[in-house]
């Protein structure tokens, strides 16, 4: 679960911005709230804001915060950092910082970087309800608590004079402390980003729909109630070794003999009608969006997983993705949560979120950086038409007669 996010020199993120989960004193909808110990959690949140103002960069920072955590470890001696710093910034640090639950502990992991190495980094955590540091690092000088003082002697040995590496992930892959682990597993399992349609979620959809029939029942369900007619859909998945006669001719036999020594997925998803078959190439990009998608977020809503996306609304109905975001607000019973940017605008709707839910960017012209703002940081009625407002420009600077003369 997460509580809070911050960032600074993203794209065009300039300034460090903060997008915060937890719930203010307002007491709308206090029954949808996710509680923990003294904690009141937003299920859900959407960003809004005019193209190019940095919606995307807000959900990019955590892509990449995940991607550096999970893979930290892999990186060699000179391997340049993932990084995009705002244009007029480009000598200053990146930096984020992330305030999460997971498996029922509230952790605070933050680290600081440019191009080649890591600057600072720092671990707290907090089993009895009250923060401690599980490490701090300033440059490669790495400071444990005695609890976890490995740490230290690891990073002795490991960290090179300009380390590229960070010490969470480091440390997960050499050291046994269930703490760590834990931190660790939040952004590999507990954090599930969506930043395009580009994902390797058909595999994973289709052993659903081959091997668990009550996850195939809930999508047929699901896509009955969107008024599909789909009555039925079969899949198949098959691991195999390539073949030669799926290479190009003209390879050097060298690469050919790599690549055949590698093992392919072979996927088939076909969705029956009355009376018709369709393979899924043959659906519409709806369609094929929620074969893709389902069964993930299933998974996700289950196991209480945090699922961030951008552009959430790309291909489907406005009242199938309302639906969506509508039962990650509902789920009394998980954790789960679902943060997306979007340009939806009928779920702009205080029948659906609470003021500090949804949340605006916008670009300052002093030095082009976005700004990130909640809809309760500006005067809203509980009865206001948001929507109305927010296309009039009442909130952020929205694009109105881009065909006038």
């Amino acid at each position: 679960m997460l509580l809070e996010f911050t960032c600074s020199n993203v794209r065009s993120i300039r300034d460090a911005v903060t997008l915060n989960l937890r719930a203010n004193t307002d007491d709308t909808f206090e029954k949808n709230l996710i509680h923990f110990e003294n904690e009141r959690v937003h299920p859900a949140c959407a960003i809004y804001g005019s193209n190019a103002t940095g919606k995307t960069s807000v959900l990019t920072g955590m892509a990449i915060m995940q991607t550096m955590v999970t893979t930290s470890h892999l990186l060699q001696p000179g391997d340049l950092l993932p990084r995009t710093p705002h244009r007029l910034h480009q000598d200053k640090p990146t930096e984020y910082q992330m305030e999460f639950v997971w498996k029922k502990t509230r952790y605070l992991y933050k680290f600081s970087y440019d191009n080649q190495r890591i600057l600072k980094e720092s671990l707290f955590y907090a089993p009895n309800g009250r923060m401690g540091a599980i490490f701090t690092r300033d440059g490669n000088s790495v400071k444990a608590a005695e609890k976890f003082s490995r740490i230290e002697t690891l990073c002795k040995e490991k960290l090179l004079p300009r380390s590229n590496k960070l010490v969470l992930s480091l440390a997960v892959n050499n050291l046994n402390y269930e703490e760590l682990e834990d931190a660790f597993l939040f952004y590999k399992d507990g954090l599930v980003v969506l930043m395009n349609d580009n994902n390797n979620w058909l595999e994973y959809s289709a052993s659903k729909f081959e091997h668990d029939k009550a996850i195939k029942d809930m999508f047929l369900k699901f896509m009955k109630d969107t008024g599909s007619d789909i009555v039925d859909i079969k899949a198949r998945s098959e691991q195999r070794l390539m073949t030669a006669a799926e290479l190009p001719p003209d390879i050097p036999q060298a690469v050919k003999a790599m690549f055949l020594n590698q093992t392919v997925v072979t996927t088939e998803v076909k969705t029956v009608y009355k009376g018709f078959t369709l393979d899924i190439i043959e659906e519409s990009l709806g369609t094929q969006k929620l074969i893709r998608m389902m069964c993930p977020i299933m998974d996700i809503f289950q196991k209480g997983k945090t699922f961030v996306c951008d552009e959430i609304e790309s291909h489907l109905h406005p009242l199938i993705v309302r639906q969506l975001v509508g039962r990650f607000i509902r789920g009394k019973a998980s954790d789960a949560q679902i943060i997306c940017a979007t340009h939806d605008v009928e779920m702009l709707d205080l029948k659906l979120f609470r003021r500090d839910q949804i949340w605006f960017t916008d670009i300052n012209p002093d030095y082009h950086r976005t700004t990130l703002k909640p809809l309760s940081s500006y005067p809203c009625r509980k009865d206001e038409n948001v929507q109305r407002k927010y296309l009039e420009s009442k909130y952020c600077k929205v694009a109105r007669d881009v065909w006038a003369e």
